[in-house]
């Protein structure tokens, strides 16, 4: 059997790196090569697997819950890749840190084997009979009413076939969602082909313009499920027209680390009659990666999909008034070095303050 091979470039790699994916139309055959480095998993601790039964399976997720009282707070489902798997998901996207806060439930699901005994998610792509809608939706009640969550401010997201996964989420139960995102994953064909939603919800999309593996303008460029032909761009424009948007705006965002050789321009369209809007990071140059953790530093793919998600809590989508960005005073993001590492405030050096308004403040601490 031949094997193929996609290179990437990158000065790290996970397990989301899904170096080729081919599909023959005689055997349905996909095959998957991966690229592994260690993963800083930011000082993360492994959590206990929980069970949850459904269609006669036992499911397993992970759970990150806030030390105070979770009635009331948001749910925000974490999928990860091809491949991956909900404790390497949860190891290095940094969502931890937003429970930590006491800002919200996380929850990471295992997806569980396709017909090649691979962690996937069916996003309608017909590479499984698991049913992952029926799951997924069940473990979203499940979870709303067990600790009391706000069912008008869960979100799911996910990166590569967790992004696939929370679009066919979007298309097939978007009663359970106030919005979705995306890093580097599209729509499969039958969703490209059949999304006709009850309801249109709001969507960020993090993608990368050298993805090797769900190409920035086909998505997977092969014969098979997993890609009806669209780029992201299509992708923007089904969402988009779907919701109405009237206005569009595109700004650079600040290159504060030349090192990745990456840059970032924000899309945003809004003016939708019902208020949403499609939010999209174009990160050029940039692969198959969770920006933030590896690949451009200048963003933070989980900061920026949950400032979105906040955005919309407690918001029916027909009611959201117009997100202006000028509200409130922008906080703080996060304060990096000249080399993209997060910092202390108190670090030396040449510093770059992150405000959650795309505006970045440079400082110069020196020893004394």
């Amino acid at each position: 059997m031949p094997s193929f091979f996609v290179p990437i470039f990158s000065c790290k790699a996970s397990a989301e790196y899904i170096v080729g994916m081919i599909r023959t139309n005689f055997v349905g055959l996909l095959m998957v090569l991966l690229s592994f480095n260690p993963i800083v998993f930011h000082g993360v601790i492994a959590q206990t697997e929980l069970t949850f039964s459904y269609d006669g399976i036992n499911r397993t997720y992970l759970l990150d819950l806030p030390d105070e009282n979770t009635e009331g707070l948001p749910l925000v489902m974490v999928l990860h890749g091809y491949v991956s798997s909900a404790q390497l998901i949860r190891g290095y996207s940094g969502w931890s840190n937003i429970a930590d806060n006491g800002n919200a439930v996380i929850c990471y699901p295992q997806g569980t084997a396709d017909e090649l005994g691979i962690n996937h998610w069916n996003a309608n792509l017909g590479i499984s009979d698991t049913d992952d809608i029926g799951f997924l939706s069940a473990l979203v009640e499940y979870l709303q009413q067990n600790y009391g969550l706000n069912p008008e401010c869960t979100f799911t997201c996910g990166m590569s076939n967790g992004g696939f996964m929370s679009y066919t989420l979007a298309c097939e139960r978007p009663d359970l969602f106030r919005a979705i995102g995306s890093v580097t994953g599209n729509m499969s064909a039958y969703d490209q082909s059949n999304c006709v939603p009850s309801i249109v919800l709001p969507v960020i999309h993090l993608h990368g313009t050298f993805d090797p593996t769900v190409s920035y303008d086909q998505g997977v460029i092969l014969d098979g499920p997993w890609s009806g032909g669209w780029g992201v761009e299509e992708v923007m424009d089904f969402w988009t027209g779907m919701m109405e948007t009237t206005e569009t705006t595109e700004e650079a965002m600040p290159n504060t680390v030349v090192l990745d050789l990456t840059t970032v321009d924000f899309i945003r369209h809004f003016g939708a009659p019902g208020g949403q809007e499609f939010h999209h990071y174009r990160v050029n140059g940039g692969l198959h990666d969770w920006f933030g953790a590896w690949g451009n530093q200048d963003i933070d793919s989980t900061e920026l999909l949950w400032d979105f998600f906040a955005s919309y809590c407690e918001q029916p989508v027909n009611q959201i008034a117009e997100m202006t960005g000028n509200a409130a005073s922008p906080s703080l993001l996060r304060i990096v070095d000249v080399t993209g590492r997060s910092v202390h405030e108190n670090s030396q050096g040449l510093l770059f303050l992150q405000y959650s308004d795309g505006s970045v403040e440079k400082r110069m601490r020196l020893h004394h």
